[in-house]
């Protein structure tokens, strides 16, 4: 099995890199390897890697940051979403896409569930259910909404607020 990680350098990525190593045939893919604002480069990438799986741990994270910086946030949370899910698509892949809790408007008196109407109160949680959206363009897409991460060791200094 071939599985290519986007944003393999973040705590996320480097967690699933790790878990899979060994186990199936990992392409890291970081920054470096790739930009995800270049919507050609990144479907021609997927392609050309013919992998089985694709998963994007890749994410514009600073909530509040994306209140200003709004075009940053929708390049990554949602315009590289559209660009992933196009190249697994193309490549008969499934995508896996983590999103968030912060889709929802935080009012609910109980867990919220995927059958919850989204209530997006921020450009953060916008953007995130946009790429939601687009990841759900694949046939074999899984979403999977978390609260936060935690564990793990820091690779990266905080003041750089794009995850790879």
């Amino acid at each position: 099995m071939k599985i290519v990680v986007i944003g393999a350098a973040g705590q996320l990525g480097t967690a699933v890199v790790e878990s899979y190593a060994g186990r199936a045939d990992v392409v890291p893919v970081t920054r470096p390897t790739l930009d995800l604002g270049d919507a050609p480069a990144v479907e021609a990438f997927i392609a050309g890697q013919a992998p089985d799986v694709v998963v994007n741990c890749a994410a514009y994270n600073d909530v509040d940051g994306a209140e200003d910086h709004a075009a940053d946030a929708l390049k990554v949370n949602a315009l590289a979403v559209r660009a992933l899910a196009t190249g697994a698509r193309t490549a008969g892949a499934a995508l896996v896409h983590y999103g968030t809790d912060f889709i929802f408007d935080g009012l609910a008196d109980r867990p919220y569930t995927e059958d919850d109407e989204p209530s997006p109160q921020s450009v953060y949680a916008l953007s995130k259910l946009l790429g939601e959206w687009f990841a759900a363009d694949v046939p074999r897409h899984y979403v999977l909404r978390v609260e936060s991460l935690f564990g793990g060791r820091a690779r990266r200094s905080s003041v750089d607020r794009i995850a790879d």
